[in-house]
């Protein structure tokens, strides 16, 4: 007897199934037509003793989803006074034609009592105080929409934000004059009573900008509106580092616990070395789920990662799990993939997204807890995926149909797991605005993740003075490439838009195989992950609203040249002939920040009010955190002059303070010497010298 299987009624079954549940539901038939059967029912009914499969004709890759229509309204959550007007614009994306039908509440085109808007979306405020909702709708198509809300405020008041700054000499600092939370337009500013500013006291810009005088001195800053209101900022101009670790009560920018985390840290032949991993004080490990690895065959062999996995629970890792590659029964396109197939797009994408459900259902039943995220595929932008002509519609057609099924056997197994993508080989702006804002993606995206690689094999021979300038790079650096993703990320429609996590999750001076001149480098390599580290978390201090999700560094150990332990040798090529690898000098960069002998960011904590490092030029580079057990500064000397200075530490919040200086000392230990405190209010100073190429520590408690 031969049992036909319906297409369309077996799908819906596979949403609300198991594998097991599937097996008894289909009671295990002895013989299948699969020719109208999706080529994955096979690899359910893999686990029947009793079934054989009839030859057929695989069924074709469904198209990738069609790029869904969207619309974005700007501005974002303005303030009006009462009667006032405020201009919105509604952008349409992959929509036809450039109607748009507005409401407030709800109401078509608003009334009195919500406020009013025209069809160009000119909105006229109510007479009363209150909150309220504009939302716009396409006319063509009612799926392309947007809101955002409007207070009306009688007293919209003006504030200069900060409302008090320590500056470096010759440094600059930011300031915003604020009404009802937005920036008003048409702000005049001066310093001491001179419209903007001079020499000696100091300049501002019509942006707000203030560049401090050559000096020390404190000053004035002050913003006027159109309707002559004033606010004031003050400002203390001063010499040195200075930490403001606001009396410890600043909890605007969460460090995640764990954010430094680290690539493969099962990819060591001996636990030993995992072990040794982890007293640098990592507690992550991004590790692969090969998909094509456990489903050699249409039955798992979980003996491809549970060894793994074994291995890095008995050492304490959590582990960013990495979903990727495609078995070889479904592979359907190999084009353009060279030798390694399994990097082709699966022949059936709802097939693969079981299969990564299955794989989260094991990870949950056999590790409880130890996945704390599943990132789908790996750098699928680049050589990471192939056999399509189409990459990101392929990827977002694999994401589509892989995140609500892992999601909920993760919310069945009451795992608390996030999931995102695309482990992009480099920040993509339009990777990221499709995934975050496609229909069949953004409600399942959780983060977004990215890789960054400051060179390559064209140019292996680049000398330190080229990789430091690469890192500080005004629109390509890590700065600027973390500030531009999380803006990116925070236009889209996913949950919670403005706070989903950013992961850097691959980072490194050359993502070439070969050596270069700083990867493993006793002087240059702490500088250069100290540096990257400083520089990404300094950004909240100049607009991002959220610290990345992970920084992880790449990697543990990825032969040859990639590692934090190995063989200490003329080539540092991370060898562990030796049998008894040694910690690399990248292994006490990690050490210093993050373990909790030493400055503990991992533990997870908050970043400083402000840091101010040395002035203009000098090319020191500091930042300052706190977590419950102490204040934290980081210090990197990327340059190669030293310097004799005075560091400050401002309401440290605590009593009594005792300070620590450490120093990764020739790339092989870190030093440690106690840093004499002089008491001044509620300002603590300290002599302080820091070497040229250096990266150095200092906790307070």
């Amino acid at each position: 007897m031969c049992v036909q299987v319906k297409t369309s009624s077996f799908l819906e079954q596979v949403e609300d199934h198991s594998m097991s549940r599937l097996r008894t539901l289909l009671r295990c038939p002895r013989l299948i037509c699969a020719c109208a059967a999706p080529a994955f029912l096979v690899s359910f009914l893999a686990g029947c003793s009793n079934y054989r499969v009839a030859a057929s004709t695989p069924a074709p890759t469904p198209a990738p989803p069609a790029t869904a229509g969207s619309l974005t309204i700007t501005p974002l959550s303005p303030c009006v006074g009462p009667g006032g007007t405020e201009q919105f614009t509604a952008t349409l994306t992959n929509v036809k034609g450039t109607g748009v039908n507005w409401s407030v509440d709800s109401v078509g085109g608003g009334n009195a009592s919500v406020g009013t808007i025209t069809a160009s979306g000119l909105y006229t405020a109510p007479s009363t105080a209150g909150g309220h909702t504009i939302a716009a709708v396409a006319a063509s198509d009612s799926k392309a929409s947007a809101n955002t809300g409007i207070t009306v405020n009688p007293s919209p008041g003006l504030a200069v934000t900060p409302d008090s700054a320590t500056v470096l000499v010759s440094s600059q600092q930011s300031f915003q004059g604020q009404a009802c939370g937005m920036a008003p337009a048409g702000l005049t500013w001066t310093v001491d009573g001179i419209a903007g500013g001079n020499d000696a006291a100091g300049t501002i810009s019509t942006a707000g900008i203030y560049t401090a005088p050559d000096s020390p001195g404190t000053h004035t800053i002050q913003a006027v509106d159109a309707a002559s209101n004033t606010s004031n900022a003050a400002v203390t101009v001063t010499s040195g580092i200075v930490a403001d670790f606001g009396s410890r009560t600043d909890t605007r920018f969460p460090i995640p616990a764990g954010i430094l985390g680290i690539n493969h840290a099962d990819w060591f032949y001996a636990q030993a070395q995992e072990a040794q991993v982890a007293q640098a004080g990592f507690t992550l490990s991004r590790t692969y789920a090969k998909v094509s690895d456990i489903y050699p065959t249409t039955q798992p062999n979980w003996a491809a990662i549970d060894p793994q996995m074994t291995k890095l629970q008995a050492t304490g890792f959590k582990v960013l799990m990495q979903l990727a590659f495609t078995p070889a029964w479904l592979q359907s396109n190999i084009s353009g993939c060279g030798s390694d197939h399994t990097k082709a797009v699966p022949g059936d994408v709802h097939a693969w997204a079981l299969l990564a459900k299955a794989i989260v259902a094991h990870m949950d039943q056999k590790f409880p807890g130890m996945v704390t995220g599943y990132e789908i595929w790996n750098e699928p932008d680049a050589g990471g995926m192939c056999g399509t002509t189409n990459k990101l519609n392929s990827y977002l057609a694999l994401y589509a149909a892989a995140a609500p099924v892992i999601k909920q056997q993760a919310a069945a197994d009451g795992a608390n797991v996030k999931v995102g993508g695309p482990a992009a080989s480099l920040m993509s702006p339009s990777w990221f605005q499709a995934l975050t804002t496609n229909a069949s993606t953004a409600p399942y995206v959780d983060f977004v993740s990215y890789h960054q690689y400051f060179a390559g094999s064209s140019n292996i021979t680049a000398p330190w003075s080229t990789i430091y300038s690469l890192t500080q790079n005004t629109s390509t650096g890590a700065a600027a490439t973390f500030a531009s993703a999380t803006q990116v990320v925070a236009a889209g429609k996913q949950p919670k838009a403005s706070q989903t996590p950013v992961y850097i999750d691959e980072f490194n001076t050359n993502w070439a195989f070969m050596k270069d001149c700083c990867r493993s480098d006793p002087t240059y390599s702490p500088v250069f992950n100290g540096l990257y580290v400083s520089d990404v978390l300094n950004t909240v201090y100049s607009g991002t609203t959220h610290l990345p999700g992970q920084l992880t560094y790449y990697a543990a150990v990825s032969l040859p040249y990639f590692c934090v332990v190995g063989d200490w040798n003329a080539n540092m090529d991370c060898s562990h002939a030796s049998g008894s690898p040694v910690p690399y000098p990248q292994y006490y960069a990690y050490q210093l920040m993050a373990s909790g002998t030493y400055l503990g960011m991992n533990q997870g904590g908050y970043m400083a009010t402000s840091i101010a490092s040395l002035p203009a030029g000098r090319g020191v580079v500091a930042t300052a955190f706190y977590n419950a057990k102490q204040n934290s500064i980081v210090i990197v000397n990327p340059t190669a002059s030293s310097y004799a200075d005075t560091l400050r530490i401002q309401n440290a919040g605590l009593a009594n303070p005792t300070a620590t200086l450490y120093q990764v000392a020739g790339g092989k230990s870190i030093s440690k010497t106690t840093l004499k405190l002089t008491e001044s209010g509620t300002t603590y100073t300290a002599p302080i010298t820091i070497p040229a190429n250096s990266l150095l520590g200092i906790s307070i408690k």
